[in-house]
């Protein structure tokens, strides 16, 4: 009878100890040694990633302070919107809801360009923010992304786009109830950032409903 017993504890031991291996395995990457400690090889996170290549900026003139405007119409009724726009700037409705506008007809790629975009009826402004950055973030073409700087509507941010150093300057419009109605986003190189630091408030806050 004792060496039923004994044999009965035996069995449940080796039982326990496979349970043991079997929940290991399914918690971590397998079963731990309990044994002797092994030093572990230190991972620095801070490790740099390859540099974004950039190119030399096109040499077309930086954008100027003090350039006129005038109001342009976006949108249909009852959401149409008037919005200062630079003298000469030539249009493009680009895509469903966003529209674009470049220095002249002959402009050149990677300097400077304005957008303007609708946004869906009562979201909240921080959330189409955070969208907005989100964006930037996944976007497989932005490299080495720094947001400068963020307030509770707008962000300034630079990265690498198509091997050229990009500054945007982007905010978020309210609806008369207090919900997201436009995004504008001011897009250009870092040598327009004087022109465009003085001309980006004058647009989004000449923004108006039609």
């Amino acid at each position: 009878m004792r060496v039923r017993w004994i044999g009965l504890a035996l069995a449940l031991v080796l039982l326990g100890s496979a349970a043991g291996y079997a929940y290991g395995h399914e918690s971590d990457e397998g079963p731990r040694d309990v044994g002797a400690a092994h030093p572990i090889a230190a991972v620095d996170p801070s490790w740099p990633a390859e540099p974004a290549e950039v190119l030399p900026d096109s040499p077309f003139p930086a954008l100027a302070t003090g350039v006129k405007t005038h109001l342009e119409t976006v949108g249909s009724e009852p959401f149409a919107l008037r919005v200062p726009i630079p003298n000469h700037w030539v249009r493009s409705n680009s895509a469903l809801n966003e529209w674009k506008w470049y220095p002249a007809d002959d402009f050149e790629y990677n300097t400077y360009f304005l957008r303007v975009g609708s946004i869906g009826p009562h979201q909240p402004i921080p959330t189409v923010l955070s969208q907005r950055i989100a964006a930037l973030e996944g976007a497989e073409s932005v490299k080495d992304l720094d947001i400068e700087s963020q307030t509770a509507d707008s962000f300034t941010a630079t990265y690498v786009s198509d091997k050229h150093r990009r500054l945007n300057m982007e905010r978020v419009l309210p609806a008369p109830d207090g919900t997201a109605m436009v995004w504008i986003a001011l897009i250009g190189r870092m040598s327009d950032r004087e022109g465009m630091a003085e001309l980006f408030p004058r647009i989004t806050n000449g923004v108006s409903l039609s």
